[in-house]
């Protein structure tokens, strides 16, 4: 399992797409922290995790991690790679795990980088202005934390994607689709009377927010970031075992 596991994660970093996704991530960050600097005093960094600005820019480079994993199994499955590795192990579900744990796993150090760079950034820009809203401590605990559930959040949107990419087979599939059910969403929650406790999309910036007990003291959001914590694993699982049931069984063109 082990020796699969680097090998997809050899196949993953050579992959030039996966180069365009990082720059991507980057790119998009550079732009989002150029943006703030141009209305800093528009308002404080507390301000912007409490109203889920910092959020929804770091949900971009989860999506994008969502990306790189549908790309992983249906770009190597273009390429005949994954019948070459089926010759050499043909247990399926090792060579199938395998594939979704290096999917989680790759995208890890983009992510990561990216939003470190976005907290960094965010947080310069505030401190220049004097608009932190919060002390320095409190600002940096909620950041952090909030990189760590960006990082889980893509690991999930990742081995999600690379599930996904099996049950399609088509990237240009796969990538739609998920933009196709979250716009369906946000008009869904635009119109919906109830707060959208059960979209994807809704729980996705509650579980990257969850910033109320560090900065305002109100109390930990627990229904909210548990609620959605739950439902996203629970749809990653749901994914990912549908996934390895059809590549158990399914012909390896």
């Amino acid at each position: 399992m082990t020796g699969l596991l680097w090998a997809e994660l050899r196949r993953f970093g050579v992959r030039p797409a996966i180069r365009w996704i990082a720059a991507g991530m980057l790119a998009h960050v550079a732009l989002a922290v150029a943006l703030t600097a141009f209305e800093a005093g528009a308002s404080t960094l507390a301000g912007m995790l409490e109203q889920g600005h910092i959020s929804f820019y770091a949900l971009a480079s989860v999506f994008l991690a969502y990306v790189a994993g549908v790309l992983l199994v249906t770009g190597d499955a273009a390429a005949g790679g994954t019948r070459a590795v089926l010759t050499v192990e043909p247990r399926r579900s090792r060579v199938y795990w395998s594939k979704v744990a290096a999917a989680a796993l790759a995208v890890l150090p983009g992510v990561a980088a990216a939003y470190t760079l976005l907290a960094l950034g965010m947080y310069g820009v505030h401190a220049r202005s004097g608009m932190l809203g919060a002390p320095a401590p409190d600002l940096a605990l909620a950041l952090t934390w909030s990189g760590v559930r960006v990082l889980a959040l893509a690991a999930c949107a990742a081995a999600g994607g690379a599930a996904l990419g099996v049950l399609v087979r088509r990237w240009w599939v796969a990538v739609p689709l998920v933009v196709v059910w979250l716009l369906i969403e946000e008009t869904a929650l635009s119109t919906a009377s109830t707060g959208g406790e059960w979209l994807l999309a809704a729980n996705a910036d509650w579980w990257v927010r969850g910033t109320r007990t560090v900065l305002f003291g109100d109390g930990l959001l627990a229904v909210p970031l548990v609620h959605g914590a739950l439902l996203l694993l629970g749809v990653t699982v749901l994914l990912t075992v549908l996934g390895w049931v059809v590549f158990r069984r399914r012909d390896v063109r």
